[in-house]
């Protein structure tokens, strides 16, 4: 079982990284995170601050809560929906900090090392370290730019994996080729296991989509049959790109949460429908 000093020991072991002086592309947890959702994260040297946190629980040997995450709005969409919010004051060494700088939206997150009444003190990453950013380093916050905090239930023992049946897609929220595949059967189209060419701007709204999807710039998608037929059936407008008035309506459809984000209990439940037909 994971408590929280777990985290932060790993987080303080990270302290001193810089995306500047890895010698390979992108960043190390970019690239954790591109083995489970798409190559284009492993490369690309996106502000790493949500999959940094999200690499330390998974490296400590727990899952993030919400799941994986690689933007802050929709890392404490999920962390609402389990529950997970404390008032900021309250905040604890292990709690999850999210910040907003400009009065937007969510724009960083860190964990909290201590809280000093006055002050937090955390450890975040894809911040400054010594005059040099793109780093992981300990900082000091208050409490004007502190916008969310959640606390993990540290110690409690991980669920136990329920098998799923013979001939049908695991339900794990994370669509991947199997699911596209098996959404490419039903809605008759070709079956490569590819959601081709949707907007990188996009993919924002789509964070749980894992192998199989095609990112390309906006100005080169073309768009997928697939999500075609799909829109389709749900009374969306047909344009072959997976976006957030598609979500929507893929939520709607589903009757999940309508949020606009296709995020993990989205994608269960679009699995789960999958199974069905």
């Amino acid at each position: 079982m994971v408590v929280a000093n777990d985290i932060l020991r790993v987080a303080a072991g990270e302290i001193g990284y810089s995306r500047w002086n890895d010698a390979q592309s992108g960043t190390k947890y970019g690239r954790d995170y591109a083995t489970r959702h798409g190559a284009w994260y492993g490369s690309n040297g996106v502000s790493y601050c949500a999959m940094f946190v999200t690499w330390l629980f998974r490296r400590a040997g727990m899952d993030v809560p919400g799941g994986d995450f690689a933007y802050c709005p929709y890392g404490i969409a999920q962390m609402r929906r389990a529950g997970l919010e404390v008032n900021k004051y309250n905040a604890r060494p292990g709690d999850i900090v999210f910040f907003d700088w400009d009065g937007g939206v969510s724009d960083h997150v860190g964990v909290v090392e201590l809280n000093k009444g006055g002050y937090l003190q955390t450890i975040e990453g894809n911040t400054s370290y010594r005059g040099k950013t793109g780093s992981v380093a300990r900082k000091i916050r208050y409490w004007g730019n502190v916008c969310n905090v959640f606390r993990p239930r540290y110690g409690a023992p991980a669920p136990a994996a329920r098998p799923a049946p013979v001939g049908s897609l695991t339900v794990d929220g994370w669509f991947g080729a199997q699911s596209i595949r098996k959404l490419q059967a039903v809605m008759g189209t070709p079956q490569d296991g590819v959601i081709s060419s949707q907007p990188s701007s996009n993919r924002a709204w789509v964070p749980n989509a894992s192998t199989g999807w095609e990112w390309a710039a906006n100005r080169h998608a073309k768009g997928s049959a697939v999500i075609q037929a799909w829109q389709r059936k749900i009374g969306a407008t047909p344009d072959g790109f997976i976006g957030p008035g598609t979500v929507r309506a893929t939520q709607k459809f589903l009757g999940v949460a309508q949020d606009g984000y296709a995020g993990k209990t989205t994608m269960s439940a679009w699995q789960t429908w999958l199974n069905q037909h």
